[in-house]
């Protein structure tokens, strides 16, 4: 009975991560946190698009991705979940559809969205001129932080604030910053995969210490970005809330070429994401 038990609790842990519903509610969790930070009144139904978004987008680029070339856990889920992975993408995109539909006065700021979103999982898909996508791929890491960027901090604030100010582009580079942080470590994961596949990243050209020098810098500015922000009026034990994952962040990352399991990845540093909108709520 522990055995199964234990089975069925490996199996509904695998279904949360690498279904990408977790994932998915770190986005919805980001976009509240600047709705709180910023006291927004999002338009309705606005979380929910969010989610079924970061959901479909993900089912698809996992869809497409080869999974031959390890056997990492999440290659080896995937490799049995491809049909799973394909019905939560059309399943998601349906429900996105019908709720775009009630989104209409906003999608001069959806589209780009929906575009951009489209344009990181393009090279996964082996026809021209998606080829000619992977010959960029350097920016890969950069391009995804963006986009979460924009969907998490600027998105929310465009849709429910007349004036933009300087304290937001202040939140807009912080969340940049350390969006890029956590898929800086995720490509260093994927090094060599990149190396074979000629797939080539910033840090698939780095050593380990070359990284971690990067990293502390993004850091440094990281740090600067927080101090900008308590200047320009955003409470104290607001920057607190905001700034923790991040220091657990650099107190972990020497660890990380010992990581050897994805749940390492996928639930830690994708968890960093949840826990900037749970410490924001507990100060």
């Amino acid at each position: 009975m522990p055995k199964q038990a234990r089975k069925l609790s490996i199996a509904c842990l695998q279904f949360f991560l690498f279904s990408n519903t977790y994932i998915a509610l770190g986005a919805v969790v980001m976009c509240w946190m600047t709705a709180r930070l910023f006291h927004l009144k999002l338009p309705a139904r606005f979380l929910l698009f969010i989610f079924l978004g970061t959901l479909s987008s993900y089912a698809l680029h996992w869809y497409l991705t080869p999974t031959a070339v390890n056997q990492r856990e999440r290659n080896q889920w995937n490799r049995r979940h491809k049909p799973t992975l394909l019905g939560i993408f059309i399943g998601s995109s349906v429900l996105l559809l019908a709720l775009l539909s009630q989104l209409i006065p906003y999608l001069c700021y959806l589209m780009p969205l929906i575009v951009a979103t489209f344009l990181y999982t393009a090279p996964k898909i082996d026809h021209r001129p998606f080829r000619y996508l992977r010959q960029i791929a350097i920016l890969k890491t950069a391009y995804l932080a963006f986009v979460w960027t924009y969907v998490t901090a600027v998105l929310p604030l465009l849709l429910a604030t007349a004036a933009w100010t300087a304290t937001m582009s202040l939140w807009a580079l912080n969340r940049f910053i350390f969006i890029y942080c956590l898929c800086f470590w995720f490509d260093y994961r994927d090094r060599d995969d990149d190396r074979r596949s000629r797939w080539l990243t910033l840090v698939s050209m780095m050593t380990y210490q070359r990284a971690l020098y990067m990293f502390y810098g993004l850091v440094g500015c990281f740090t600067m970005s927080l101090v900008m922000l308590y200047l320009h009026g955003m409470a104290f034990r607001s920057i607190i809330g905001i700034g923790s994952p991040m220091l657990l962040l650099a107190g972990t990352v020497q660890s990380i070429p010992n990581w050897v399991s994805d749940y390492w990845y996928y639930a830690y540093l994708d968890g960093l994401l949840i826990l900037s909108g749970l410490f924001v709520y507990l100060v």
